[in-house]
């Protein structure tokens, strides 16, 4: 709540997208009924019994605070997991449009100024162009210059699996591994 209100940004995604708003309705999983969120965002998110698993594309919205203008109209992928639907209220705007079945869906909200908004994707931080340009926009706000090499995620992760692989091959006799399983097998029919 402080930092709302010092005017920082605030990010949600899924559950803490669903928090952000004024009122979670959950008479699904908890038998709590209806609880108050932190009413950031203008929102009513209600539990269902049906979980939302999904991969998709989506576009950032166009119109997007200046601060992270740069995410305007970005192409982003990711996927959804959860069990509820969110509804925009009043003066909340939606974040970005899915594809989903051909169709576009609206998802995710922003308040008017930009600051505080969510979304049921996840994977959002593995765009490089989205995370440039949220991060690019923190600076600006911060009086920082913006950062101009490019950021690779997916790169740097892979190379972080080649180091973990690195340092287990050396440290870890797998050959003794594999004879301990065999020793454990049971019989098949």
């Amino acid at each position: 709540m402080q930092a709302r209100q010092q005017g920082i940004p605030l990010l949600g995604i899924c559950g803490g997208y669903q928090m952000l708003g004024e009122t979670i309705v959950d008479e699904v999983e908890s038998g709590l009924g209806t609880q108050p969120g932190l009413g950031l965002l203008n929102t009513v998110t209600q539990f269902a019994r049906h979980k939302t698993t999904t991969q998709v594309d989506a576009t950032m919205a166009s119109a997007l605070p200046d601060w992270l203008a740069g995410a305007s109209a970005l192409r982003v992928r990711g996927y959804e997991i959860h069990m509820g639907e969110t509804t925009l209220n009043g003066s909340c705007r939606p974040l970005m449009l899915l594809e989903k079945d051909g169709e576009l869906v609206a998802d995710g909200a922003m308040t008017d100024d930009g600051l505080v908004f969510g979304t049921y994707l996840h994977g959002l931080f593995d765009s490089d162009d989205f995370t440039r340009a949220l991060v690019n926009g923190l600076r600006r706000r911060k009086g920082l210059d913006a950062l101009d090499t490019a950021l690779h995620y997916a790169q740097y992760k892979s190379q972080q699996f080649d180091i973990l692989a690195a340092a287990m091959r050396q440290h870890i006799d797998i050959e003794k591994i594999y004879h301990i399983m065999q020793q454990h097998q049971e019989p098949s029919c």
